[in-house]
C-alpha cells in the first residue's frame, strides 16, 4: 500500500489566516518555527514575494534576531534585489557582527551589484579569519563571484581548490562543469576528477563532469563510460541517463542510447518527451514497426508534441506511405513551422508522389529555416539539378555561399558545372571537394551517375581518398 503523506493541518491554518487577513491575529501559535515554516513553504511554492512578507511581519516580532535578517536578504538576493539585500545585511552585521555567513552573504550581493572589489575585499578578509575545515564554504562563494564577473579561469581554479580540500563537496562538483565549459580546461577536469574518483569511486557527479570532459576532448567511448558509471552509482540521476544517450546518439551507438532512454524511461516515466527519444534510436535501427507503435501511442499523451509527428511521418516514409506521411509532417508543421527537418520530409514525400510544386516550396523553406546547415541547402539545390531547373539551381548555389559551407555544396556546385557543360569549373570545384572531403564523392555520382565512367573524374576521386587514407 502506498504511503499517504500526512495532512499538515497546522500549517494549512497558518497559510489561511495569513492569506485570508493579511496579517497575524492569533499570535498564540504564532511561534518563530511558525514563521520559518511558512516563509519555507512559499519558498518550495515559488512564491518569494509571499515569501518576503512574512519575513517582514516575523521582523516586527523578531526586530533583534539576525535569524530572519538572513532569511530576508537570501529572498531578495533570490529576487535580484542586491542593494536592498546589503540594507538587511548591515542590519544584521550590527546584531551579530562576527557571523561569518553575513559576511559571505554580502560578498554575494556586493558581486550581483557589480560591485567586485568589494566583494572580494570581503573574501580576502576572511581567508584570514577562517579555519581550514571551514574553508570550502568561503571558496564557494568566491567561485560564485568569479561567475559572476565571468572570469571562468578563476572560478574553476576556486572550485578545484574547494574540491582539494573536500572531494566530496556536492555544490562544487555541481558548478565546477560551467567554469570548465567556459574556460575549456578540459585536461585539467580530467586529471582532477580522476584523482577524486580515486579517493572516492561512487562519486557520481564526479564521473558525470568526468564524462562530459571527455566528451569534449572527443574521447566518446571514455565519455559514455564515464557518464554510464553516474547513473549506476545513482540510479535516480535523471540528467546522467539523457545525457548518456544524446551522446551515444551523436556517436551512432544506437543500441547503447536505446537502452539509457529506456532504462529512463522505467525510472521516470512514462515520458512522452522519452518515448520520441526512444522511437529516434529504434528508426535508426531499422526498427520502424516498434518506433511506429510508440509514437502511435505516445499521441495520446501529448497530442501537441511536434516531434511525435515528424517521426511518425519517418516511419511512413521508410514504408513507403507517401500519403500517410505527408498527413503527419503537415501536424508536425502546424504545431511549428520553423523545423528544417520537418520541411525537409514533407518535401521527399511530395517529390516522392510527384507533386514537384510542393516538394520545392518546402525544400526551399528547410533551406531557409536551417540558413547555417549546408545539409538542407544541398538537399534542395539537388532537387532542382535533378529537375533541371538550372536557373534556380544557379540563384540558391549563390545564396548558399552566404550563409553556409561544406564539402556537400562543393559536390553540388561541381554537378551544376558538369551539367552546365563547363567541365573546366567542374573538375576545379570537384578537386576543392575532395579536398575537403573525399568520402562525400558519392553525392556526385547521385546527382549525375554516368561520371562513374568518366576516367578523369574516377582518376582524382581515387587519388584523393588514398591520400586521405594515409593521413
Amino acid at each position: 500500500m502506498p504511503k499517504r503523506t500526512k495532512p499538515d493541518h497546522i500549517l494549512s491554518k497558518l497559510i489561511t489566516e495569513f492569506e485570508e487577513q493579511g496579517q497575524i491575529l492569533h499570535k498564540d501559535h504564532w511561534e518563530e518555527k511558525s514563521y520559518i515554516r511558512l516563509i519555507q513553504h512559499y519558498e518550495k511554492q515559488c512564491q518569494l514575494d509571499k515569501a518576503l512578507e512574512v519575513t517582514g511581519l516575523a521582523l516586527r516580532l523578531y526586530q533583534y534576531k539576525p535569524d530572519f535578517f538572513l532569511i530576508k536578504a537570501k529572498l531578495l538576493l533570490s529576487l535580484q534585489k542586491p542593494q536592498a539585500a546589503i540594507s538587511v545585511l548591515d542590519q544584521a552585521y550590527a546584531l551579530s557582527p562576527f557571523d561569518h555567513e553575513i559576511s559571505l552573504l554580502k560578498a554575494k550581493a556586493f558581486a550581483l551589484s557589480h560591485q567586485f572589489d568589494e566583494s572580494i575585499k570581503i573574501i580576502y578578509d576572511l581567508k584570514c579569519t577562517f579555519s581550514k575545515s571551514d574553508l570550502t564554504e568561503l571558496l564557494l562563494v568566491e567561485a560564485f563571484i568569479y561567475e559572476t564577473m565571468k572570469d571562468f579561469n578563476k572560478m574553476f581554479d576556486t572550485l578545484k581548490e574547494a574540491l582539494t580540500l573536500n572531494p566530496n563537496n556536492h555544490e562544487a562538483l555541481e558548478q565546477i562543469w560551467v567554469s570548465v565549459e567556459f574556460s575549456k580546461k578540459y585536461d585539467e577536469s580530467v586529471k582532477l576528477h580522476q584523482e577524486i574518483i580515486d579517493k572516492n569511486p561512487y562519486s557520481y557527479l564526479a564521473w558525470y563532469n568526468l564524462g562530459h570532459a571527455y566528451s569534449c576532448l572527443g574521447e566518446y567511448e571514455k565519455a559514455v563510460e564515464a557518464l554510464e558509471y553516474s547513473f549506476l552509482i545513482n540510479s535516480h540521476f535523471e540528467q546522467g541517463y539523457l545525457d548518456c544517450a544524446e551522446l551515444c546518439l551523436q556517436v551512432n551507438m544506437y543500441e547503447k542510447a536505446l537502452r539509457c532512454y529506456q532504462e529512463a524511461n522505467e525510472m521516470f516515466g512514462p515520458d512522452a518527451e522519452l518515448i520520441v527519444y526512444i522511437a529516434e534510436c529504434l528508426i535508426k535501427l531499422n526498427r520502424h514497426k516498434e518506433a511506429k507503435l510508440k509514437l502511435q501511442k505516445a499521441i495520446y499523451h501529448d497530442p501537441y508534441n511536434e516531434e511525435i509527428f515528424f517521426y511518425l511521418g519517418e516511419c511512413y516514409m521508410a514504408e513507403e506511405s507517401w500519403k500517410k506521411a505527408i498527413k503527419t509532417y503537415i501536424e508536425a508543421i502546424d504545431l511549428d513551422d520553423q523545423r528544417e527537418e520537418f520541411h525537409a520530409g514533407i518535401a521527399l514525400a511530395y517529390e516522392k508522389i510527384g507533386n514537384l510544386r510542393k516538394a520545392e516550396t518546402h525544400y526551399r523553406k528547410s533551406a531557409n529555416c536551417g540558413l547555417e546547415q549546408s545539409r538542407y541547402w544541398c538537399l534542395f539545390i539537388s532537387f532542382l539539378l535533378k529537375n533541371k531547373l538550372f536557373d534556380k539551381a544557379e540563384r540558391t548555389l549563390l545564396r548558399a555561399d552566404k550563409y553556409s559551407f561544406g564539402a556537400d555544396l562543393l559536390y553540388c556546385r561541381s554537378a551544376f558545372y558538369f551539367l552546365t557543360e563547363s567541365r573546366e569549373n567542374a573538375l576545379a570545384t570537384l578537386e576543392e571537394a575532395l579536398l575537403e572531403n573525399s568520402s562525400e564523392h558519392t553525392l556526385l555520382f547521385s546527382l549525375i551517375p554516368e561520371l562513374k565512367e568518366d576516367r578523369e573524374v574516377v582518376s582524382m576521386i581515387r587519388y584523393f581518398s588514398l591520400e586521405e587514407n594515409k593521413n
